[in-house]
């Protein structure tokens, strides 16, 4: 019986030479795997001066708030020191805290406004 010789393969393509033999470098493309943004939480602090209404106020104007849940916050803030208004990416949190704080110091009060990671 003759011997069986097996089917021909299709050639293999040619590699990539990067040892400079052509000059072609191929550049193997990576799925790119993106991380969400690091989210932070802006902090009111209370102080025995700003009054009430002020941080009801802010809460509304530079947190969307409304009249209810911006009170319940304000309230908070007052029995346990602080309260979280929102949580937003760094730049927007910074931008957030520079706008409390310059409204603050704008109308004299010594309201304090951090921010810190969620």
């Amino acid at each position: 019986m003759p011997e069986e010789t097996p089917p021909p393969q299709p050639p293999l393509p040619p590699q990539p030479r990067r040892d400079g033999g052509d000059g072609a470098v191929v550049a193997e493309r990576k799925a790119a795997k993106t991380k969400p943004p690091q989210l932070f939480q802006v902090v009111m602090l209370n102080d025995d001066y700003t009054p009430m209404e002020f941080v009801v106020m802010v809460l509304q104007q530079y947190f969307q708030r409304d009249t209810d849940t911006a009170t319940l916050i304000m309230l908070k803030i007052h029995h346990e020191g602080r309260g979280v208004c929102g949580v937003y990416t760094k730049d927007v949190a910074a931008t957030k805290v520079e706008l409390v704080l310059t409204a603050a110091r704008r109308d004299g009060h010594p309201l304090q406004c951090i921010m810190e990671a969620a």
